[in-house]
């Protein structure tokens, strides 16, 4: 019985073109997520004769980590994670290895999602979920969430007496206010017709931001504390949420485990649309699974990134982990068209920008967040503001 079990398993993997029965696949997932795919790891065990070794780790971390692995000559784990703003960083680091049936899989998932990882017509990521900015707002203090932001500035000037704001961002940070320059046509890095970005056109002292500052520092002035800028912002805000003192924020996916544990009667909605109408657009990005260039176990991670993201069990992930997966059957799914979470996230993404994938985008976010702060907590024009942050980009793309 155990010698036909093993021609079965080997007659399967001879089927994928793989000769790895026995092998050990490493797999890291994100931390406090590897019960996302545990018990279909266990199913493609069992079908397939090899071993699947789950690690959990902090994903904002593995593409440092395996760099660092392979440039020590140390054995890298065979699939990791990695975010659609790091491809750039990972290929010049040639820590990715090309995903060969993403050609034929391509059509599993939102296009959105599998462009980010496309370079030179190969694709160096498999989507696992989607995130953007949307609303949290809290139950007990605001029963529904506004469309408008006019509206969410009405519920302000009525409650403002009391100590309690209608809606409440990290406005001087440039991830957090992405979505006012991005709604009337701003951008980073200028994108050519093939998806590709130009790290010398650089979109953020345009006219187009102009208007978009202008918007955000009219709001931030007049009806959000100043409590939320700077570093100790971040604690602020948190405990303005919870505490009651604000009925709605702008946060991410990565907030909603904290707001769930905490007891909060909370909702989620997609963004506000902006005094004139104008929806924001948010930077929106995607976290796949990538293969190390030095796996020796290639098709095999292809096949068990396949097999993981069938819509039946990414479904049962999305219910586990809440990271929604940016596959077209699921997203069209009644009971995530029914899902408010999901539906917020699928909804902002409609309308928000990828984040930039070449590395000069780490050269972004220290000189706009300097920009912002200036010109919300000093008064700086904006018009001045703005060319001096891109002035500072520029320098510092320059200097690398």
């Amino acid at each position: 019985m155990k010698n036909t079990l093993k021609v079965s398993l080997g007659f399967a993997l001879m089927l994928l073109g793989l000769s790895s029965y026995g092998a050990t696949l490493t797999v890291w997932e994100d931390l406090n997520k590897t019960n996302g795919i545990r018990d279909f790891a266990d199913q493609f065990e069992k079908k397939y004769g090899v071993k699947v070794d789950i690690q959990g780790k902090d994903s904002a971390n593995h593409v440092y980590d395996v760099a660092d692995l392979i440039s020590r000559g140390e054995k890298t784990p065979d699939i990791f994670l990695i975010v659609s703003d790091r491809v750039g960083d990972a290929m010049s680091k040639g820590i990715l290895a090309p995903i060969e049936n993403m050609e034929q899989e391509k059509s599993h998932y939102i296009e959105t999602a599998t462009e980010l990882f496309k370079v030179k017509g190969k694709y160096y990521g498999v989507p696992r979920s989607i995130e953007a900015l949307i609303v949290y707002y809290n139950k007990d203090v605001m029963p529904v969430p506004y469309e408008t932001l006019n509206e969410y500035i009405e519920f302000t000037d009525k409650h403002k007496a009391q100590g309690i704001y209608g809606l409440i961002s990290k406005v001087d940070n440039f991830y957090y206010s992405y979505g006012f320059f991005g709604a009337y046509g701003s951008y980073v890095f200028k994108q050519n017709s093939e998806g590709e970005f130009n790290p010398y056109n650089i979109g953020l002292d345009n006219d187009k931001a102009v208007k978009g500052v202008s918007v955000l520092a009219d709001f931030a002035k007049k009806h959000v504390p100043m409590s939320v800028l700077g570093q100790e912002g971040w604690a602020n805000i948190d405990e303005m949420f919870k505490s009651g003192k604000v009925g709605a924020i702008i946060n991410g996916p990565w907030t909603l485990d904290g707001y769930a544990s905490s007891g909060i009667n909370y909702g989620v909605a997609p963004l506000p649309k902006l005094p004139d109408g104008t929806p924001m657009r948010p930077f929106f990005g995607v976290k796949s699974y990538a293969i190390s260039s030095t796996s020796e176990n290639k098709k095999l991670a292809e096949e068990f990134i396949k097999f993981i993201n069938q819509t039946e069990f990414a479904l049962k992930r999305y219910h586990r982990i809440a990271e929604l997966p940016p596959i077209k059957e699921l997203l069209s799914k009644e009971e995530i068209t029914n899902d408010d979470y999901a539906s917020a996230i699928a909804a902002q993404v409609e309308y928000a920008d990828p984040m930039p994938t070449i590395p000069q985008m780490a050269h972004v976010w220290v000189p706009m967040e300097e920009t912002l702060y200036s010109i919300i907590k000093n008064n700086e024009p904006i018009e001045a503001a703005l060319d001096l942050g891109v002035m500072k980009i520029k320098q510092k793309i320059a200097e690398n």
